[in-house]
């Protein structure tokens, strides 16, 4: 590959070693410098093309190329399409705990990590799907770290044997306290967790006339609803975390509501995200079929 495809690939950026290796000579190197082809940057042996601009792509390679370290936590999430609120920092770990002189923008993570956790994706050096996922769960607040636990499960970018297993493997790691209550949430049931989230929502708002687990018998069937108001025939429903991780689930789920709206109830379903991420939202739907 030549060199102005690598930059091109690094979002304008060059190392002096990756000059060297595409048989630029030395000497040329510091001539591109000197005409402003090549412009320096905070850190020694890191290029940028000449005119090239400041992008987010160009932000992670400086900073991978800057500390020779892999992208993780929430921008190996970015770069993974797994989508996680960013903060503007570009997160990378380091293999040891020397403390050296990093770039400004750049948070950096020290760590227990193996080589092993390590792959290369779209050209960059970044933890892989499962450890990212991870790492960003133990790292991000609450409520977003739910979100996103909820979306990596359902995608199959995280499993429970993967939280598992980092708990038995590296028990004091940072984050571990809130993996640990994510994975209890898994092992006691999404449904029961999720229904409780919903349930404080209503009483926090002072809905009245509803009832959980409320039977309903229909001509396909009797069912019960996560949380009712009979006199309305209106049902709510939400989703539990990791929903649709199981095709009898979701099955189910869709004969429940269509039994339902087909003996002439109205019914609502949320999220986990919802529940969790929108909870004003959540209100204001019910709320809004109750004033109808």
């Amino acid at each position: 590959m030549s060199w102005t495809s690598v930059a091109r690939r690094q979002g304008g950026l060059v190392a002096r070693g990756q000059l060297l290796a595409a048989d630029v000579p030395a000497r040329t190197v510091d001539l591109w410098l000197s005409v402003g082809r090549l412009e320096a940057t905070r850190t020694q042996g890191v290029y940028r093309v000449g005119g090239s601009a400041d992008t987010e792509l160009g932000a992670a390679w400086f900073a991978a190329l800057s500390t020779r370290s892999p992208v993780t936590y929430l921008s190996g999430a970015d770069w993974w399409g797994m989508p996680v609120p960013l903060d503007g920092l570009v997160h990378i770990t380091r293999f040891d705990r020397r403390r050296l002189d990093w770039p400004a923008g750049v948070r950096v993570h020290r760590v227990a990590l193996d080589r092993s956790d390590v792959v290369q994706h779209r050209g960059l050096w970044v933890t892989t799907r499962a450890v990212t996922a991870l790492d960003c769960v133990g790292w991000l607040p609450p409520g977003p770290a739910l979100s996103f636990a909820d979306r990596a499960v359902q995608q199959g970018w995280l499993t429970r044997a993967d939280i598992a297993r980092r708990l038995d493997e590296a028990p004091g790691r940072w984050g571990n306290r809130q993996l640990r209550r994510i994975g209890a949430v898994l092992e006691r049931g999404a449904e029961a967790e999720s229904e409780r989230r919903l349930q404080r929502l209503l009483r926090r708002a002072a809905l009245p006339g509803w009832v959980a687990q409320h039977p309903v018998v229909t001509p396909a069937g009797r069912f019960r609803v996560d949380v009712a108001f009979p006199h309305l025939r209106l049902a709510v429903e939400v989703d539990g975390y990791a929903y649709h991780s199981g095709d009898d689930r979701f099955q189910r789920d869709r004969t429940k509501q269509n039994a339902l709206l087909a003996a002439g109830w109205r019914v609502l379903r949320f999220t986990w995200a919802d529940i969790v991420d929108r909870p004003d939202y959540v209100i204001a739907q019910i709320s809004s079929l109750l004033a109808a």
